[in-house]
């Protein structure tokens, strides 16, 4: 018998699709950040979206739900929260992920390691509940074995946010995307999306012509105090070869 695609299964896919060949904006601050307050974050957003952006990875219910008061466009909704035990924080528990769909979360992205979870919940057991209620999912991962596992579980997406940022990829260049894992998971059976240390044009081509169904930038969109920094840094740096010279 043929298979027969399920309403969810067409929701998902449809919300998947809708994000191949654009620029996601991660819209967040942290907690010294004078931009860490729903507000200003919905007008990170809002900005971004003026800009051609096509969607936002946001954290928190709070900042979601102010998200979605602004714009209609998809939302990647994370969570991070810190259990005691357990390095895994990006949406870590199934609870964490309905808290960011009530808010307004389209796709909900959550950590696609295989680090152990609280609850003795396990990154399948996440998915399908997720998938119950039509929400897509996008594995944050750093390893190739990582993506190939999440995609196995059902992740929808898998994306490069965590290379070099877990204790087994810290040798993982840290001043550019990760464009040696891109390279080996860009045949996986799921679309692969690029996050982390994009800061030019250059390496939005880069992705796309390597694979990335998708990229996601945050630090160089939404970070004033980042960008800030870097321009300081040229600035001084001018400064010094012209006292050398």
């Amino acid at each position: 018998m043929p298979n027969t695609i399920t309403e969810s299964e067409q929701i998902r896919g449809a919300l998947v699709t809708s994000l191949h060949g654009v620029v996601v904006a991660s819209c967040q601050a942290g907690p010294g950040s004078p931009l860490n307050q729903p507000s200003m974050i919905a007008a990170l957003a809002r900005s971004a979206e003026l800009g051609g952006a096509q969607g936002f990875r946001v954290d928190g219910p709070a900042n979601v739900a102010a998200v979605r008061a602004v714009s209609e466009l998809p939302i990647l909704g994370i969570n991070k929260v810190d259990r005691d035990g357990f390095d895994v924080r990006i949406t870590p528990t199934l609870k964490d992920a309905l808290d960011i769909v009530a808010a307004g979360a389209n796709i909900v992205a959550l950590d696609g390691t295989e680090r152990a979870r609280p609850y003795g919940e396990t990154l399948s057991q996440i998915i399908s509940a997720l998938h119950e209620l039509g929400i897509p999912v996008m594995a944050d991962i750093s390893t190739r074995r990582e993506a190939e596992a999440a995609a196995e579980a059902g992740a929808d997406i898998v994306a490069t946010t965590l290379a070099g940022y877990t204790p087994y990829t810290s040798d993982v260049d840290k001043f550019g995307p990760a464009f040696p894992l891109l390279e080996e998971i860009r045949e996986l059976p799921v679309p692969v999306a690029v996050e982390g240390r994009i800061w030019t044009t250059d390496h939005v081509t880069r992705c796309f012509e390597g694979g990335a169904y998708f990229v996601i930038i945050g630090s160089a969109i939404t970070v004033p105090e980042l960008i800030t920094r870097r321009f300081v840094a040229a600035a001084h740096a001018a400064g010094l070869i012209d006292a050398a010279s």
